[in-house]
């Protein structure tokens, strides 16, 4: 009797959606597959899916994947650039993009021609490596995201924190906006594709009965969820979602992590007060209408002032993201970002250095930038004794300016400086880390 083909997902640091997802979909199939978190347990299969959601790994977890045996396939966020993997790792085939039906044909394909690499050419979004140079095939066209199997759900999902939630449930995918720095519209599409309800509904209460308490429903920006048009929101779809998810998890257990300032109404932002931990969170990113432009943003200043306005109207509890040392960000551009963080009085910031990650028109602007000139690479000459860069000295600024600027202040304790100067310098050690590996410079 052949023996049955194994098969390993695998996710580095965290049970991300999209693996649980790949690996429900090839156990619904019928094959033997496994989940697994990290490389503590050695793997024995004869297929390995690693899920990369980060550039960084590239790098952290090389030596880890080399060591591996087996026929090697790697996917996720960073696929955007199957280059940048090969460069950095020794899998055997790239999935780009979507990957739900592509990794059926890859199995399949293995199946019948094992690792015969001249076999690969007509299965759709993947690249690989032949005669020592990559091949493209064609791209796939969008996943329809109806009526699919749940993920595969690991026992100890409730041990899992992911900035505060055990799972982060995909509701749609795709984002109308063009913002420079996010992959969400260049790996998804424009287009939204939401899930049906019911579906959502099942998945949630699955993830409820292994032990999950806290679930994040995401998909870019939350109330995009039921859209039909290009910048509509179909605020009865967002709300009756919501409220059906809070019926089972209950509203302190539910989180919408991420709305634009442009798609929220006064009806929007009740139901997230009733249904919801009570908390949204807004992209706002700059306080200079010049770089929002070049972030291709697509809000205004007034936008956000007026959308801070009304959640605090409507008691909703607010977080800002902001993001310093963008391309051309000058001092005045800085200065404009720290009077708005003062402004708004948020209940709580979120700040980082501009990252260019493959695949987003940011990656590729950077890649032009000479090391002079990138503020990444910059010494400040305002932190010389602590040794940073002029993006990490505006992080480090803003940072602990926000501290006072929120609704409540918190007081600066030593400990608390530390702490940020620490998270600092490893943001800037980690872009510029990137930054090179993206400019294919010598990161030693």
């Amino acid at each position: 009797m052949e023996k049955k083909l194994e098969i390993t997902v695998l996710t580095p640091e965290f049970y991300n959606y999209g693996a649980m997802l790949i690996a429900g979909i090839l156990k619904n199939k019928g094959y033997d597959v496994k989940l697994q978190k990290g490389f503590k347990e050695k793997v024995n299969a004869d297929i390995i899916f690693f899920s990369i959601h980060s550039t960084i790994h590239l790098l952290k977890y090389q030596k880890e994947i080399e060591k591996i045996k087996g026929f090697k396939i790697a996917g996720g966020p960073v696929s955007q650039s199957p280059e940048l993997i090969f460069k950095f790792l020794p899998v055997d085939i790239v999935v780009i993009g979507e990957g739900e039906s592509t990794v059926i044909d890859l199995i399949k394909n293995f199946e019948k021609y094992k690792d015969d690499k001249s076999t690969l050419h007509n299965i759709q979004g993947i690249a690989f490596k032949k005669n020592g140079k990559i091949k493209l095939t064609e791209n796939t066209k969008p996943v329809n995201v109806n009526g699919r199997p749940i993920p595969l759900i690991p026992e100890d999902i409730a041990s899992e924190d992911i900035r505060g939630a055990n799972v982060y449930i995909e509701t749609h995918r795709g984002c109308p906006g063009s913002c420079g720095f996010c992959q969400v519209p260049y790996f998804f599409g424009r287009s939204i594709r939401s899930r049906p309800i019911e579906d959502i509904i099942f998945e949630v209460k699955e993830f409820l009965n292994k032990g999950a308490k806290r679930i994040a429903i995401s998909g870019g920006t939350g109330t995009l969820y039921g859209s039909k048009k290009f910048r509509g929101v179909d605020e009865n779809e967002f709300i009756k979602l919501i409220k059906e998810i809070s019926n089972l998890t209950g509203p302190k257990n539910l989180t919408i992590p991420d709305i634009r300032v442009d798609m929220i109404s006064d009806d929007i932002l009740e139901a997230v007060k009733n249904y919801t931990n009570g908390w949204i969170y807004f992209g706002i990113e700059s306080g200079s209408e010049k770089i929002l432009k070049i972030m291709k943003k697509g809000i205004e200043i007034d936008q956000i002032k007026e959308s801070v306005k009304l959640a605090r109207e409507n008691g909703v509890k607010i977080a800002g993201s902001f993001i310093v040392g963008y391309p051309n960000e000058t001092e005045e551009d800085f200065q404009a970002t720290l009077d708005l963080a003062d402004e708004l009085m948020l209940d709580d910031y979120f700040v980082s250095i501009a990252e260019p990650i493959p695949g987003t028109p940011l990656a590729e602007e950077v890649k032009k930038i000479p090391l002079e000139k990138n503020l990444v690479f910059i010494d400040s000459e305002e932190s010389k004794n602590q040794n940073l860069s002029i993006a990490e000295e505006r992080a480090l600024r803003l940072m602990v300016d926000s501290y006072i600027f929120r609704s409540i202040p918190v007081p600066m304790s030593d400990q608390l400086l530390k702490t940020i100067i620490n998270e600092v310098k490893s943001q800037g050690s980690h872009i510029k880390t990137v930054t090179k590996m993206i400019k294919n410079m010598n990161i030693l």
